[in-house]
């Protein structure tokens, strides 16, 4: 954490004194139009409200002004250890989605033409609850489950509560947004979902595929800024070169896919020049020398036939970061924001994390720090933590491998029960899965065969327009949540408070609510508001933080020493472990050794910064033959759009502006395909074929092209984002991780060109 310039008392006094001095332009105008005065009775003071940013799960802390029961401004929180006094472009825009033409504020069942009808809760309660009894009685509870959305903070407890209270465990997270396999190869190499690299404290940075998020956490650009300007090194390794175009001072541009092989080729740098921590290997790192001996051909001059990148530059990375070591934080795709990558993104973590064992760097200042245990906490305070944990293997009938039982089942293997028919009932939580996983060819038809389906959602979205029933929820900003745990520079809770008053005729209702109706509409008694919140003080009460004064401040460190972080190798053999037990029931590697990406670019011939006329004359003639140049399709998220397709007019006229929505294409690719900035051209494979805007920079590797995504909505009703911009996840083939279980949404490949005349 940064150091704070002011304290909670003076930074609550300034908020109390902007709210003296500040004017209500609505209640302004409206007093002047009515022949008032514009004084003191025209400016009625702000209210304040320390609430969560909820456009991603990233769940910044800001205070919300209002007045006159609207919304007048925002300020990132300066206490919140994600915003660190600011939002991010997403953030701030997203308040307006309350607003959205396309919120549902009533409940709708789906009539027998395809339309909607708008019911009472009473009769959505009655209806569905009659249908979830008769498959509990027939099938079991197993024949349910529910996909919850990992930006949505109480969701995963919620969904957990409700399953438990039916009397299954079939619940799962959309691991397009939480990004489960890299969490899981995590685990299996340090015991821990994932970690955090202390960028505060680096010598060295280096961010691994930063553009899959465009680094939009205001933590994370704070950290960066600061670097930055104390002229620490910041290296990007990335096919794009997005937002971080403004700190990095070194770019690595890979070929996609193939930033396994350079992180290998590092490793296989400082291990053959001795130039690692000898003693700190020995100490923590479990079967150091097989690894060692299985990367040993992975030399620099190896990996730049590979990557792209020449052996000199590779050892030049691997040479600074030994100087710099150990304050070296290596940060993978913004931590858990990224959506899963390639088929080797869990060996490319596993190796990162096995880079930061040959640097020293776990648990030193400025490289990478274990998460805050704060389970270890509540057991030894005598306190159970609230429900979290996913089952979703009750179900004996399919065998998930042993190493997705390390982190959360992601939403790709619920399509496997879907498509073995084990399935009659699902509810989903703000979970978009028909968006999400529109390249799963069998999702529409499992969703039809669904006996009921129910879709809880702020908006009307792809997946409501599938549903049985659509249950209304509560925008964020008119809604509460339970106190969160927060991962960062220091150990904290944050918690949303209700900022808005819901408007004249919506209906929408809190996730609590919703679930409580739910559980009660099959006898199941519960009052999950009650139960969690009684739950939540319990819980903060072993950390030393009062639950109202949380909801005054929306965050709040814990007491000191009351949590620390996790000291010791959650893994099998206590320590660093370079093979996985979990990977040995299953086929594949069990060291992390160099997987190729699926998919590849056939475009070799311009791989160099500067081509002469005769390797022009190449490209030429591979243009001419029968097979044409294909690009590796990569795809990432843009910092002003949300995440979850709820996309406002103000978001979407600053994409529009900007062109946030263009394919990205290498400028000297784009000069021999004779294609220009802002040309239409059109992108296709077998999956799929579309028109987009080209925007053309040096900014991307030539072997690929760049969709982002959040775009190509197709829901009718989602008016502000129908239409706009390509779904780029419809280009890919369903390949789906078998040790994981996750989909790949970056292996797919496409060609491009252009109806420009001349061309």
């Amino acid at each position: 954490m940064k150091e704070r310039p002011l304290t909670r008392r003076r930074f609550l006094e300034g908020c109390a004194g902007v709210g003296a001095l500040a004017c209500c332009g609505v209640a302004g105008a409206q007093a002047f139009a009515e022949g008032g005065h514009i004084g003191a009775n025209a400016r009625p003071e702000w209210d304040v409200t320390h609430t969560l940013c909820q456009a991603c799960p990233n769940w910044c802390g800001f205070a919300a002004y209002t007045a006159c029961g609207k919304l007048g401004k925002t300020l990132g929180n300066p206490f919140d250890p994600n915003a660190q006094g600011r939002l991010c472009a997403r953030g701030y825009g997203y308040t307006n989605s309350i607003d959205s033409d396309a919120r549902v504020k009533n409940p709708m069942r789906r009539k027998e033409n395809g339309g909607f009808q708008t019911i009472s809760w009473d009769e959505a309660f009655a209806e569905i609850g009659e249908k979830l009894a008769s498959i509990v009685d027939a099938d079991g509870a197993e024949a349910l489950a529910c996909v919850y959305d990992g930006a949505v903070p109480d969701a995963r407890i919620y969904a957990n509560l409700l399953m438990n209270a039916l009397g299954g465990g079939n619940v799962y997270v959309d691991d397009l947004i939480v990004n489960t396999v890299k969490g899981a190869a995590a685990a299996q190499t340090i015991g821990a979902h994932g970690y955090h690299p202390d960028i505060d404290n680096a010598s060295a940075v280096v961010l691994v595929d930063s553009s899959l998020t465009d680094i939009t956490t205001p933590d994370l650009v704070a950290s960066l800024e600061e670097a930055h300007a104390d002229g620490r090194t910041i290296v990007a390794v990335d096919p794009r070169l997005g937002s971080l175009a403004q700190f990095a001072d070194a770019w690595y541009p890979v070929n996609p896919g193939t930033e396994l092989a350079l992180v290998l080729a590092v490793c296989n740098f400082l291990v053959t020049t001795g130039r690692y921590d000898r003693e700190f290997v020995a100490a923590n790192v479990e079967g150091f020398d097989a690894w060692a001996r299985s990367i040993a051909a992975y030399t620099p001059q190896w990996a730049e036939g590979i990557t792209g990148i020449e052996s000199f530059r590779i050892e030049e990375l691997a040479s600074l970061l030994a100087d710099a070591a150990p304050r070296v934080a290596v940060e993978y795709g913004n931590g858990r924001i990224a959506g899963t990558s390639y088929a080797n993104s869990a060996e490319t973590m596993q190796a990162i994390c096995l880079l930061e064992a040959l640097l020293g760097a776990w648990g030193q200042s400025g490289g990478a720090y274990l998460p805050f245990d704060y389970d270890a906490a509540l057991a030894q305070a005598g306190e159970d933590a609230m429900p979290g944990s996913d089952n979703a293997y009750a179900d004996e009938g399919i065998a998930f491998p042993e190493s997705m039982r390390l982190h959360d089942v992601g939403a790709a293997a619920l399509m496997e029960l879907i498509a073995h028919h084990q399935l009659r009932g699902l509810v989903t939580v703000g979970a978009d899965v028909a968006y999400d996983y529109s390249l799963v060819p069998k999702l529409h038809e499992g969703l039809d065969s669904l006996d009921l389906f129910v879709c809880v959602t702020e908006e009307f979205t792809q997946t409501a327009e599938e549903a049985d029933y659509v249950l209304p929820l509560a925008s964020y900003l008119e809604a509460g949540t339970l106190p969160v745990p927060v991962q960062a520079g220091v150990a904290a809770f944050a918690m949303a408070s209700p900022v808005l008053e819901p408007t004249d005729g919506d209906n929408a209702r809190a996730l609590p609510d919703i679930m409580d109706g739910l559980a009660d509409s099959v006898g199941a008694k519960t009052d999950f508001a009650a139960r969690t919140t009684a739950a939540a003080k319990r819980e903060l009460g072993a950390f030393g933080i009062d639950l109202t004064s949380l909801e005054q401040l929306g965050t709040a460190e814990v007491a000191p020493g009351s949590v620390q972080r996790v000291s010791a190798w959650s893994t099998p053999s206590g320590k660093i472990e370079c093979a996985s037990g979990a990977q040995a029931d299953v086929a594949g590697e069990m060291l992390p050794v160099w997987v190729p990406p699926l998919a590849e670019s056939n475009v070799q011939e311009i791989i160099l910064s500067d081509m002469n006329s005769e390797q022009k004359n190449r490209v030429a003639a591979v243009l001419d033959e029968d097979e044409p140049l294909v690009f590796k399709l990569i795809v990432g998220q843009q910092t002003a759009l949300g995440m979850h397709g709820y996309n406002v007019p103000e978001l979407m006229g600053i994409a529009e502006r900007y062109g946030l929505d263009s394919v990205w294409i290498n400028r000297q690719v784009a000069e021999l395909l004779g294609i220009a900035d802002n040309d239409e051209v059109v992108l296709y494979n077998d999956a799929h074929v579309c028109k987009a805007k080209a925007f053309v920079t040096d900014r991307i590797v030539p072997t690929a092209v760049y969709l982002p995504l959040s775009f190509g909505r197709t829901a009718e009703r989602q008016r502000t984002a129908e239409g706009k911009g390509v779904n780029p996840l419809l280009f890919s083939e369903e390949l789906v991780l078998d040790r994981y279980g996750d989909l790949c949404i970056q292996e797919a490949c496409v060609g491009v060109w252009t109806e420009k005349e001349g061309a």
